[in-house]
């Protein structure tokens, strides 16, 4: 899940992050001391759930929370403050939960079990197809890659489906234009951007790098082909003789899918 933590105290920032991390661990989390800086952080990211504390500087977090309930109706928001007196009015914005300061971890992980909005599995997985032409989605969005040897190389691992590869491996197929020398300098300039595209999205996990391993998380994709091996109805007959037609080294692929 995607938390963000709006409290002007770093030391309550910290504390609720340490509770979520008992309760809810494997989180990515943001973080904002005022109305700005919240709203600024919700627009930039993809945020499924934000702690407000009420008595923020400016502006109050009710008056944060009725905004993003407009602004972004399906954002999950949960009022943190010390005043029980604050209770009614809060529920009556229809946010997703109540807690109060100090945080108790059984009332933390109650109000995130019970939230207005239940954050899907399948909303966190990246979609990939691969028939036709290869394609990323995120939340139905095509994905922008800041270099097109990104988008290859992921399509390179997906193909492995989590079995992947060594360096040398990929630059033989890869960069076959470049020396071996300059084939290397510009894969590590490929990870790192892919790297840094996939953490905006907060799918940083995505790609497994262990010393000289590359491969993909496939448990945090939906894929056509990983579906038609798997022999899954919905994809059973989705295979029409293209596979990743823009990469000329997936025409083996077409060889073992028409013999699957």
């Amino acid at each position: 899940m995607n938390v963000l933590i709006t409290d002007d105290e770093d030391y309550m920032q910290k504390e609720l992050h340490d509770a979520l991390e008992r309760v809810s661990p494997v989180n990515t989390y943001f973080y904002a001391n005022n109305h700005d800086s919240a709203m600024k952080k919700i627009k930039e990211n993809d945020i499924d759930i934000i702690f407000l504390d009420i008595n923020m500087p400016g502006i109050s977090g009710l008056d944060i929370a009725k905004k993003i309930k407009k602004l972004y109706p399906k954002i999950n928001i949960i009022i943190v403050t010390a005043h029980e007196e604050y209770a009614l009015r809060a529920l009556r914005l229809f946010v997703s939960g109540y807690i109060l300061k100090p945080i108790m971890d059984d009332e933390l992980k109650e109000v995130l079990d019970n939230l207005r909005f239940p954050i899907s599995s399948s909303d966190k997985k990246i979609k990939v197809k691969c028939f036709g032409n290869f394609e990323v989605f995120y939340k139905g969005t095509t994905l922008k890659f800041s270099r097109q040897k990104e988008k290859e190389l992921m399509a390179y691992l997906i193909c492995l489906n989590g079995s992947g590869a060594g360096r040398n491996e990929i630059c033989a197929n890869l960069f076959e234009d470049k020396t071996e020398d300059k084939g290397i300098v510009y894969f590590r300039k490929i990870i790192h951007s892919l790297k840094k595209d996939l953490e905006k999205i907060g799918f940083e996990d995505l790609l497994i790098h262990n010393r000289n391993f590359y491969a993909i998380n496939v448990d945090m994709i939906e894929c056509d082909y990983y579906d038609y091996l798997a022999g899954k109805a919905d994809d059973a007959n989705s295979y029409r003789g293209e596979f990743m037609n823009q990469y000329s080294w997936a025409e083996v692929y077409i060889y073992e899918l028409e013999n699957y």
